[in-house]
């Protein structure tokens, strides 16, 4: 091996230091990755060999040529194994009999040059360096072809063009990381390196452009920086008397360094990202402007209409939804999309893996979470099956969470609002990791816009409940004046009842009857009308059931069974006013009775369960009254908690309006579906008092609190024959 002079031996020296420090950076990262460990092995592999080239290079010691030309022979080796961890069917070979083979008669070779010295000046033995070269060479060329050869058997995968990416950049260290070319060479190979060390970490395809652009730019800055300081420097000639002028030069250098360094730098960086990728300035300047126009839209439907407006621009997304909080608090809504229709709600019970998920770690995407899956255990790959299933139904590669971050101190759960979920059906992996930060910030001014919309509608429905208030309380006056008056003229002709006609004495029946149905409609508006006022306490729902059925009679609670409790413990008290939960359950039991009539077949069963996580971060109470009936019409569900609503002859059509306002206003929700016997089910869900709560409660709170403001992007429960 010739001798290299020091200034040419000093990359070799770069390339070392280079190769130690990844791999002891990859290895201390995560040891108990194998993929880590082995490309670790190869750094160290690479270092030993430019570090024994540095110091032959430094002092011209036979044995440092020696040592270099040895353990390049584990390249091959410690490459193939470390390359084929990146293609998971292909385990880790190392390389086959035949490569074993002349590994090992080359070993032996240097072994005998090693204690016969005299053996290297006979002649044939220069063929041995050069057949130490073609193995090094073949075996790196070798392990690089199984990288491609992988990457043509995944076609058409994420993993194919991350395969690609590997194999030509490794392709490249070859051609111009070799030590025939002095200087350049080492260079190359750390570089290398580095760029691996990327792929290995950074396992998103659009992360790996982002690095190689970094690094252009790094190397672009690095010469400029550089050709300032030669400017300043280098003509300057090196004796004492020019001391003081090449200090201040240096000075003057290092602050125009500090002074451009940054605008250099974001100049280099905003052409290399135009010149390579042409389209993310587009998609970063709309959603820059989309941030800022969220700022002054208050209504939620507008919001979604200028979201999915502004994506469809933008060129960049091919499929869109935004999903936003419903007002019990259940589920998410569609509140608009771009492209194929998605999902039109997300349950947050059937569908918890991506809501807890998101909400406790923020954006998803969707390729991160595969790669994910593959490192699993089998046992813990149920909960990503789901998740990655849901993502699919909303054909989303990026799912964006909106939340709302709780202040005051020790709030630390965010309350979820709602999701953005966006993907572009052309690429594999569409969104880089900058540009994910754009959609959190998008989503962040959406939040603002949904919390203030939700402000402003609860002060809509403040002022109108008012306004309300006000009308009902003249409008009951001026309605029970007259009613009274009329109830009593034919009460006071009651005596003479027998002596009128037959037909007369039916049209007076007639007249108070409706006159006290009118009374109940007056009473009732005025009711739907008032804020909640109640003794919030620590309740039983178990008393709230017995005090209910004592106000039926006793046919009617002959045909209502209580089931057992559905829960494996015993079912928790709830907080709440006694007097209107019992009002509650009262009109889901009248409306039940209503809806089964005559009929001796007619059932209605009441069952208590608990439901983890029924109401959005908390475990709910649930108390179901099911019943045999007709069962629910599209047309009444879509009217059913529409005040002055009903399909019953003589119903007001608030009676279910008013037991949704009353279960709202504790918090909870009530739930409206079809029963096992295709009738009716109605589910109040209550939140759960936990056993610190329940015990601290001893006495009771007078409130009054303010009826929640309906939200635009809410749908109404289904709905029930009843009302």
């Amino acid at each position: 091996m010739p001798v290299g002079s020091i200034s040419a031996s000093l990359s070799s020296l770069l390339a070392a230091t280079v190769a130690f420090a990844i791999g002891s950076s990859v290895v201390l990262r995560d040891r108990s990755r194998d993929q880590f460990v082995l490309f670790a092995v190869f750094c160290f592999n690479l270092g030993l060999y430019h570090l024994a080239r540095f110091f032959f290079g430094l002092s011209s010691f036979d044995v440092f040529g020696w040592f270099a030309q040895t353990i390049s022979l584990l390249l091959p080796w410690s490459a193939d194994r470390s390359l084929s961890s990146f293609v998971p069917s292909v385990g880790h070979r190392g390389g086959g009999r035949v490569q074993t083979t002349l590994g090992g008669l080359l070993l032996v070779a240097q072994l005998v040059a090693l204690v016969y010295h005299d053996v290297t000046t006979l002649p044939f033995w220069a063929l041995v360096p050069a057949a130490i070269t073609a193995y090094v060479f073949g075996g790196l060329l070798w392990a690089s072809m199984r990288v491609w050869r992988a990457a043509r058997a995944a076609d058409g995968t994420a993993t194919a063009q991350r395969l690609r990416y590997l194999f030509f950049a490794s392709l490249a260290a070859l051609a111009l990381g070799s030590p025939a070319i002095p200087g350049i060479g080492p260079i190359v190979t750390a570089i290398y390196l580095y760029f691996v060390a990327q792929t290995l970490i950074r396992e998103r395809l659009l992360d790996l452009p982002e690095v190689a652009m970094r690094m252009l730019s790094l190397t672009l800055l690095v010469v400029v920086v550089t050709a300032l300081y030669a400017l300043l420097l280098v003509w300057i000639e090196r004796d004492a008397g020019n001391t003081s002028l090449f200090v201040f030069n240096a000075a003057v250098a290092t602050f125009a360094v500090l002074v451009l360094v940054e605008p250099v730098r974001t100049e280099i960086e905003s052409r290399i990202e135009g010149w390579l990728f042409r389209d993310r300035p587009v998609l970063r300047r709309i959603l820059l402007q989309l941030k800022a126009k969220l700022g002054g839209v208050i209504d939620t439907d507008e919001m979604a209409k200028l979201v999915m407006a502004e994506l469809a621009d933008s060129g960049r997304v091919t499929q869109a939804s935004l999903y936003l909080m419903d007002r019990q608090g259940t589920g998410l809504v569609l509140a608009g999309h771009l492209g194929q229709q998605p999902l039109a709600r997300l349950d947050l019970a059937t569908r918890r893996p991506l809501i807890e998920t998101m909400t406790r770690v923020g954006p998803l995407l969707k390729d991160v979470l595969e790669r994910e899956r593959e490192r699993m255990r089998p046992e813990m790959q149920t909960d990503q099956d789901e998740l990655l299933e849901t993502m699919g139904s909303l054909r989303a590669s990026l799912v964006v969470p909106i939340v709302a971050r709780p202040e005051g101190e020790g709030a630390t759960d965010p309350d979820l609002l709602g999701a953005l979920c966006v993907d572009d059906e052309r690429l594999l992996e569409p969104f880089s990791r900058e540009e994910v930060d754009l959609f959190v910030g998008v989503v962040a001014a959406a939040a603002h816009t949904i919390q203030n919309s939700g402000v402003y509608e609860a002060r809509k429905e403040r002022d109108r409940l008012a306004a309300l208030g006000e009308m009902a309380a003249g409008l009951a006056h001026e309605i029970r004046n007259p009613l009274g008056a009329i109830k009593g003229a034919v009460l006071v002709m009651e005596p003479s009842f027998s002596r009128l006609e037959a037909d007369t004495r039916e049209y007076l029946e007639v007249i108070v009857e409706e006159v006290d149905r009118l009374n109940r409609v007056v009473s009732q508006f005025l009711t739907y009308s008032r804020p909640f006022k109640g003794e919030m306490s620590r309740v039983a729902t178990e008393d709230v059931i017995a005090a209910t059925l004592r106000l039926l009679s006793e046919d009617q609670r002959a045909r209502i069974s209580l089931e057992p409790d559905q829960a494996d413990r015993p079912i928790p008290p709830v907080r709440g006013d006694e007097d209107a939960l019992r009002q509650v359950l009262l009109n889901l039991l009248l409306n039940a009775l209503d809806a089964i009539g005559e009929s001796p077949e007619g059932r209605i069963w009441i069952t208590r369960s608990v439901r983890r996580r029924g109401l959005l971060k908390e475990d709910a109470v649930a108390l179901d009254v099911c019943d045999n009936g007709p069962g629910l019409s599209a047309q009444t569900m879509t009217n059913l908690f529409v005040p002055f609503h009903t399909t019953k002859s003589g119903g007001t059509g608030l009676g279910l309006p008013i037991s949704q306002r009353i279960v709202e206003n504790h918090r909870g929700t009530i739930e409206v579906g079809r029963s096992d016997d295709d009738g009716a089910r109605f589910t109040v869900l209550l939140p759960a008092m936990d056993e610190r709560s329940a015990a601290s409660s001893h006495g009771s709170d007078r409130i009054e609190l303010e009826p929640r403001a309906s939200s635009s992007h809410a749908p109404r429960p289904a709905p029930s024959p009843a009302e």
